[in-house]
């Protein structure tokens, strides 16, 4: 199998060392007890740790597509590519292809579909073929951009059990995008430094930049802080050693020690070295504030490092910090992934309208990039819960910025740009401060499987082309900070068939604290790419689209699309009867529960009665309602989504008198607290 690499196999000698040694690890279990209940104050000052471990290179989809409830490939929201498929359905060559299972894969080479998976090489993952299968924002070219079908790939539960228990355990985030478009250099520079630059937008491993990195923020706030590395064998994973700073630094500076230096050589097995310094500082007492852990290639998951020896690496960081329960209860470990190799993700990812500050190169947006995985590790975080809340690298130095801030010693990172930080949240809003629950879990044993194994074998290919189906159930549901909301206004008919079609979208109520990133992208008609829209809390934001001579000559099928599956979809063509009709949607408190309900207020400005319908898609199993209104008259309906369906709706309007209109509204009312996944 040979791997299209950025590096390629850096420090193997000492990867199959540590594969031919290290053999299955033992379940956590809990240690000795705790005192971090005597000192807790339910805030964010009870952290005292953080741990950042990023893995390499796997999606979120890839991943955890089907794990039961998050946003993965039962997702009812995902977008309609041109010519009607669903974004799931992806163009390959003259056919199409759904997500596939690797490991379902026919055995070849002497080993099992399992191993195949486990096996599966890397993928094209730079800026350009990043760019390319993301198309400008269509969704539509993963297997040409990529050049592969294994694009499409996916592991679940039976292949990747431990990282399925470790988000049943604690919280995954499924809004969780990497920072950039493009590779792992530059997306470890934002997590190491909240951005990039002309220098350092594309390539594997960057060297010499001169801004500062966030290690220098800490060190000079007088925060602990400590990269856990073998130097000789981190597949040039370390962020600190891109930056010129470090670089030079010399043996006996606190950026040398702490940011450059190697833990003890004990075993000659780098997973097992690198836990075994941090058991040690653990049990000493002198586990840092901030730590990063940098894994070496074998035990990265990089494609083909198998994920099973990545999640063994993980349970020994695991084990190392509950080797103090004290320290376990008081500590976070964010494991997160630098990008998303060339991996499928279904969910289109935030990008900054045209002409941010600091956002984009040479006219192209450096980010989003697409979704990775994040599952937050605590005391705080315990209970299979879902954030979607939307996150990017960045959001873990916003985190240590909150915190040290709490903790009277500032660490600010000036580089993160202001849209990012409008966007993107600083993660706090993973967490219940207020309702720890101490102590490890008990986690699946893991074993090594070993990068020479996987070396000689082909890598997997599709035998299956359906949607496949997620878990069934949902989760836990953390609050989001916004309240998206979107409607076709009005349309307008000009000269020589200019019409216009003009859409309003706001983020407003109470539980909007945060900007909202909205898109509407062109269904039919249409090959133009998506428009990008960030509405602040409070506000609303119009925009119109010319839908007549040349644009569809009257007819449309656009859909905006919000976070946490905020949907819109309007179909109609404006040459026919349905130009009078129009629906328009507002949240407020229905009298009768308290809570809040969806109003759907319909007009009819034509010249004869209209029956409306609307239909559940979802959430409920009553209706159809229907509405006769008559002529320049209309009616108002209201839907207690928070009440009897924990805040979720689907809705779709429909017409009597066009065939062709149709509106849809999909999303999550929030309330300010918790709910559950749609």
């Amino acid at each position: 199998m040979t791997p299209i690499s950025r590096r390629g196999f850096v420090g193997l000698g000492a990867s199959m060392a540590a594969g031919a040694t290290l053999g299955a690890g033992p379940r956590t279990a809990a240690a000795a007890p705790a005192t971090a209940t005597a000192t807790a104050t339910g805030t964010i000052k009870d952290v005292r740790h953080v741990v950042i471990l990023m893995q390499e290179n796997r999606s979120f989809d890839h991943y955890f597509g089907r794990l039961k409830g998050v946003r993965g490939f039962d997702d009812r929201s995902g977008i309609t590519l041109n010519g009607g498929y669903g974004v799931f359905d992806q163009p390959n060559g003259t056919g199409r292809q759904y997500p596939w299972k690797l490991s379902a894969t026919p055995p070849a080479g002497g080993k099992d579909g399992e191993t195949l998976a486990q096996c599966d090489g890397d993928l094209p993952h730079s800026w350009s073929s990043q760019h390319s299968a993301w198309n400008k924002g269509r969704m539509d070219n993963w297997v040409a951009g990529v050049g592969n079908v294994r694009s499409l790939g996916y592991l679940d539960r039976s292949d990747i059990p431990f990282h399925y228990a470790l988000a049943d355990n604690y919280t995954i985030c499924d809004a969780y995008f990497c920072s950039t478009l493009s590779a792992t250099g530059p997306n470890r520079t934002y997590l190491w430094s909240g951005k990039v630059d002309q220098s350092s937008y594309d390539g594997g491993d960057e060297s010499g930049l001169t801004w500062q990195n966030y290690a220098e923020a800490l060190q000079g706030a007088g925060v602990t802080w400590k990269v856990y590395q073998n130097a000789a064998d981190n597949y040039g994973d370390n962020g600190c050693a891109y930056f010129k700073t470090f670089a030079s630094a010399k043996p006996g500076s606190a950026l040398y020690d702490r940011g450059m230096s190697s833990v003890p050589r004990a075993t000659g097995s780098t997973p097992d070295d690198i836990a075994a310094a941090i058991k040690a500082d653990v049990v000493a007492g002198t586990l840092p504030q901030v730590s990063w852990v940098v894994p070496n290639q074998a035990f990265s998951e990089h494609p083909y490092a198998p994920p099973g020896d990545g999640a063994h690496f993980v349970g020994l960081v695991h084990q190392a910090l509950a080797a103090d329960r004290d320290v376990f209860d008081s500590t976070v470990l964010f494991l997160n992934y630098d990008e998303n190799d060339g991996f499928f993700d279904h969910v289109p990812p935030p990008a900054p309208p045209a002409g941010t500050a600091g956002e984009f190169l040479n006219g192209v947006p450096y980010g989003f990039g697409f979704r990775v995985p994040m599952i937050v590790v605590s005391p705080w975080t315990r209970g299979g819960w879902v954030s979607s809340e939307v996150f990017e690298h960045t959001s873990v130095l916003r985190f240590l910025e909150t915190w040290t801030s709490a903790l009277g010693t500032p660490a600010t990172c000036p580089n993160i740009s202001d849209w990012r930080r409008r966007v993107s949240g600083d993660l706090t809003g993973v967490f219940d401060f207020a309702r720890p629950v101490y102590g490890p879990v008990d986690l699946p044993a893991t074993g090594v499987l070993g990068m020479s194994t996987c070396g000689p074998l082909p890598n997997p290919v599709p035998t299956n082309n359906a949607l496949p189906a997620q878990e069934s159930g949902t989760r836990p549901a953390r609050a989001l900070p916004y309240q998206p909301n979107g409607y076709l206004d009005r349309l307008e008919f000009g000269a020589a068939g200019k019409i216009t079609a003009w859409f309003t979208m706001s983020n407003q109520g109470a539980p909007a604290s945060r900007a909202a990133h909205f898109s509407i992208h062109p269904g039919a008609y249409r090959d133009t790419t998506p428009w990008q829209y960030t509405v602040d809390a409070g506000g609303t934001t119009s925009d119109y689209f010319s839908i007549g001579a040349g644009y569809g000559d009257g007819r449309y099928d656009l859909t905006m699309l919000g976070p946490n599956r905020f949907l819109r979809r309007f179909r109609g063509d404006a040459t026919k009867a349905g130009k009078a009709a129009e629906v328009k949607s507002r949240y407020a408190v229905e009298p009768g529960t308290g809570k809040p309900a969806v109003y759907l207020r319909m007009t009819n400005s034509g010249a004869a009665q209209v029956k409306f319908t609307i239909t559940s898609n979802h959430y409920r199993g009553d209706g159809p309602w229907t509405y006769t209104v008559a002529a320049g008259a209309s009616a108002e309906d209201f839907f207690n989504a928070v009440a009897y369906q924990d805040g979720w709706y689907d809705f779709t309007v429909t017409v009597d008198s066009d065939a062709t209109w149709s509106r849809r509204f999909t999303g999550h009312l929030e309330t300010g607290g918790a709910s559950v996944s749609g």
